[in-house]
C-alpha cells in the first residue's frame, strides 16, 4: 500500500511486505544523520542538510511501520501514525529541521510551521519555537515569529507581544503580522502600540493586522495613520477602515466626527466609511469633495456616493458623468446603474454609442443600462474595468 507524502515533505512509509529486511536505525543511526546534517548546516548547505534528515526519517519511520506491522483498520492505522509522531528518534530529527528551514534563503517558516505542528502533536508543550525567539540571530527571531502565526495558536500571544518590542525592525514586522493572525482580542492594544513604530514596514503591518481583528477599538487609531507620512502605511489604514465600517454594527460616530477634518485625506475616508455604513451623515461632505480640484477626491467621492444607495446623490453623479477624469466618469456610471437611476438612460446611451470612449468606459454604460433597464439582475450589476 502506497501513502503519498504528509505535509511535513516526508512519507509516512506503511511497509506491506513482511519478507522486507530493514537497515536498523536506533539512536546511533539519529545521532549520524544528526551529526551530518549539522555539518552541511555549518556549510550552509541546508538543503543537503534537510536531505539527509528527511532520509533518516523515512527509515525510521519505515522501521517502526515494520516492527507494528501492516495496519488493518483505521484504529490500527491512527495507533501507527501516534507512535511515529511520539517517537523520540523522529521528534529529535524533526527539532533539527526547523533551524535548517529558518536559515534557507528564502526562508521556509512554512515549513518549519508544519514541522513545528507535528512535533506538538508527539510532544504536546514544545517551547523550541518560543524559544528560538531568544536567539542572538534576528533571522531566526523573525522566523520563530512566523512559525508562531502560522500556526496560529494564542499561546503564543504573550511572547509575540513581547517580540513586536524587539530591537531588530524586520523581527518587530514578523511579530506585528503573526500576532494580527491570531484573532484575540488581546493582540489589539499591542497592534495598535504598533501603529507607532519608527519603521515604516511594521506600521503598515499593524495598520492591515487591525483590519483583520475586525475590532472597532482600532478605528480611532486607524483614522490617526490615514494621515501617516508614509504612503503605503496610509493605504493600510484606509482598507482596514473600509473592512472594519463592512462588519455589520460597526459604531460610525468616530467617522462623523472627522467628516469636517482640514485634512481631506482624513475626511474622505471618513465619508466613504459612513457610505458603506449607510450613514445620510456623510452625503453634505461627500458632495462637496465631489467638486475637488483634485481627481483621486472626486474619484473617492464619487465611488462614496454610489454606496450610499440614497437618491438624494444622483444629480451629483449625473453631474459627474462629464467629469475630466475617465475614472471618475466611469464610476459614475456604474453609481448610476447601482441607483437604477432611469433619469441618465439618455446619457448612459450616448457615452455607449461614443467611439471615442475607452472600451471601459462604454462596457460600464452598456451594463449600467441592462440594470437600469432589468434586463441584467443584480449579480450582473456593473463591476469596474479600471481602476
Amino acid at each position: 500500500m502506497t501513502v503519498p507524502m504528509n505535509r511535513y515533505l516526508r512519507p509516512v512509509l506503511l511497509i506491506t511486505c513482511a519478507t522486507l529486511t530493514l537497515i536498523g536505525c536506533g539512536s546511533k543511526e539519529t545521532k549520524e544523520a544528526l551529526q551530518k546534517a549539522s555539518a552541511l548546516e555549518d556549510q550552509k548547505q541546508y538543503q543537503d542538510a534537510n536531505d539527509v534528515l528527511i532520509d533518516a526519517l523515512r527509515t525510521r519511520e519505515a522501521k517502526i511501520s515494520a516492527n507494528l506491522g501492516t495496519p488493518n483498520d483505521r484504529k490500527e492505522m491512527e495507533a501507527l501514525t501516534k507512535k511515529v509522531q511520539s517517537d523520540s528518534e523522529i521528534l529529535k530529527m524533526e527539532r533539527a529541521q526547523i533551524p535548517i528551514y529558518l536559515s534557507m534563503e528564502p526562508q521556509r517558516a512554512d515549513l518549519a510551521s508544519a514541522v513545528y505542528t507535528d512535533i506538538l502533536v508527539g510532544s504536546p508543550g514544545e517551547s523550541l519555537v518560543f524559544d528560538t525567539l531568544q536567539s542572538k540571530d534576528p533571522k531566526m527571531r523573525s522566523g520563530a515569529a512566523r512559525i508562531l502565526g502560522l500556526t496560529g495558536k494564542t499561546d503564543a500571544l504573550d511572547p509575540l507581544i513581547q517580540t513586536t518590542k524587539d530591537s531588530d525592525q524586520d523581527v518587530r514586522r514578523a511579530a506585528v503580522a503573526a500576532l494580527g493572525s491570531i484573532k484575540d482580542p488581546k493582540a489589539v492594544p499591542p497592534l495598535i502600540d504598533a501603529l507607532k513604530d519608527s519603521y515604516w514596514f511594521v506600521r503598515s503591518e499593524a495598520a492591515n493586522a487591525l483590519g483583520r481583528q475586525k475590532d472597532a477599538r482600532a478605528i480611532k487609531p486607524l483614522l490617526d495613520v490615514v494621515t501617516d507620512s508614509d504612503s503605503t502605511v496610509e493605504n493600510s489604514a484606509e482598507n482596514s477602515l473600509v473592512l472594519l465600517a463592512s462588519i455589520p454594527g460597526t459604531p460610525a460616530d468616530e467617522f462623523a466626527l472627522h467628516l469636517n477634518d482640514t485634512n481631506p485625506k482624513l475626511a474622505t475616508i471618513s465619508g466613504a466609511c459612513l457610505a458603506i455604513l449607510k450613514d445620510p451623515r456623510a452625503i453634505p461632505v461627500l458632495l462637496k469633495l465631489a467638486d475637488s480640484n483634485n481627481p483621486q477626491m472626486r474619484l473617492h467621492a464619487v465611488k462614496s456616493l454610489g454606496d450610499m444607495g440614497n437618491p438624494m446623490v444622483l444629480p451629483k453623479l449625473r453631474q459627474t458623468l462629464k467629469d475630466p477624469d475617465g475614472n471618475v466618469r466611469g464610476w459614475s456610471i456604474i453609481a448610476l446603474g447601482k441607483l437604477r437611476d432611469q433619469a441618465s438612460v439618455p446619457d448612459l446611451k450616448a457615452i455607449e454609442a461614443d467611439a471615442k470612449e475607452s472600451p471601459d468606459i462604454r462596457a460600464a454604460a452598456t451594463a449600467s443600462l441592462q440594470y437600469i433597464t432589468g434586463q441584467a439582475n443584480a449579480a450582473t450589476s456593473p463591476a469596474p474595468n479600471h481602476p
